[in-house]
């Protein structure tokens, strides 16, 4: 696929003058991302986790010529320290999940702009709800896929993917969407937003995975539900995603569903979130919480503060709060709660499809970014987690406590 991409890439800039050539890659930019990781895990009753990780990303984009851009991507993980082997959670999803170093070209793609429309083709990064770039840690996910966008109509943007390969946040290898089961099927995506004025956005997705799943998602926004005269402001949010098998059923027999709402008081520097989630007797496909087997995208739900995302495991309660403070444009600091309430017999029952089973927990973060300048970015994060053994059977040996810091810098250019 992407070598048909480069072709046409060529065959187009051959096609015209020399001069023209050449200043298609003369006039291009080159950009970037750096990035150092640190991270420090103290697990009670476990294997303590320790890393530092330099790397990421170094960008070129082609000068436009008659509506066509060409664009690559280099991603770069590299381990100062290492950290021991983490089956499944692929360590801190950092490097490869034996430990190596990752180095490959994430993104080479093709884009074409003409009438309202645009078309992209070839390795990229995408935001979808189940297809995203996932870009939490050192690396983003990235895709082989067609993705088009049309803004014809007004207030609204026109989406469509077609996705034949994924490369993981943490691997250096495109496979398929659906290697873990055994088989190669692509993801089709159609969506809408519509964005009638400034304070609300809605939005509707349908994933198709043949024989996998069908998963159709709604997310209605409004950032101005309601607005005192002293500058007080109430928004909302409400999401909600049903997945269920289709064709010869190759993740089993999947029904299940997620529902969140999150509310918000604002004034000034300050705001304070309220938020929840529910899901149903089993976990999410193709969300983060499927780790690097079907983790097509990041942590879909409204309460994605915790170390381990255990707010989509099967049958899952989440409740959770934000208390955060902007004293400027260059700072911001959080404190999070987030309780999470687990069900032994949903997750003990195979068709759960649960891949992190835990007993109930209780975590507190306090996360803070400062960013003097476009340049540099310095974000923060001190994170408990306390894990209750006795509301589990099941689990009682993953109950522990669990302190850990993350430290992440970033040059940007």
């Amino acid at each position: 696929m992407i070598k048909r991409s480069l072709l046409l890439f060529l065959f187009l800039g051959v096609s015209s003058s020399a001069q023209s050539f050449e200043d298609i890659f003369t006039a291009g930019k080159v950009s970037g991302d750096l990035r150092a990781f640190w991270y420090d895990g103290e697990r009670e009753l476990r294997t303590d986790r320790t890393a530092l990780t330099v790397g990421g990303i170094l960008s070129y984009k082609t000068a436009p010529y008659e509506g066509l851009i060409g664009g690559v991507s280099f991603f770069s993980s590299n381990g100062i320290t290492s950290l021991t082997h983490m089956p499944e959670s692929g360590q801190t999803h950092n490097l490869n999940l034996d430990g190596s170093s990752i180095n490959t070209l994430g993104e080479a793609y093709l884009q074409y702009s003409a009438h309202d429309t645009l078309f992209k083709y070839g390795r990229q990064r995408l935001d979808l709800p189940l297809a995203n770039d996932y870009y939490n840690r050192m690396l983003p996910n990235s895709f082989e896929a067609l993705s088009i966008e049309n803004r014809s109509i007004e207030h609204t943007t026109l989406k469509a993917a077609y996705i034949t390969g994924w490369k993981y946040k943490g691997s250096d290898t495109f496979v398929s969407p659906t290697y873990s089961l055994g088989i190669d099927r692509d993801i089709a995506v159609l969506g809408a937003t519509y964005s009638p004025d400034p304070a609300w956005k809605i939005e509707l997705y349908d994933t198709y995975v043949r024989d996998v799943m069908n998963a159709p998602y709604l997310q209605l926004i409004n950032n101005e539900v309601w607005k005192s005269s002293d500058g007080t402001i109430l928004s909302g949010a409400l999401q909600y995603l049903n997945e269920r098998s289709v064709g010869e059923h190759a993740a089993g027999e999947v029904d299940t569903y997620l529902m969140g709402l999150r509310g918000t008081v604002s004034k000034g520097e300050w705001s304070l979130s309220a938020l929840y989630t529910r899901i149903g007797d089993q976990s999410l496909l193709g969300s983060g919480g499927r780790y690097e087997k079907m983790g097509w995208g990041g942590f879909i739900t409204y309460t994605d503060l915790q170390i381990d995302g255990e707010s989509e495991n099967a049958g899952a309660k989440a409740y959770g709060g934000v208390l955060t403070y902007r004293p400027a444009s260059t700072f911001e600091i959080s404190a999070k709660y987030m309780k999470i309430d687990q069900n032994d017999a949903i997750q003990s029952n195979p068709l759960s499809l649960t891949q992190n089973p835990r007993p109930d927990s209780d975590e507190y973060n306090i996360d803070a970014t400062y960013q003097p300048r476009k340049e540099f970015r310095l974000r923060t994060r001190l994170a408990y987690i306390n894990y209750d053994s006795g509301s589990t059977e099941l689990y009682k040996a993953k109950a522990y406590d669990e302190t850990n810091v993350r430290i992440i810098a970033d040059w940007l250019f």
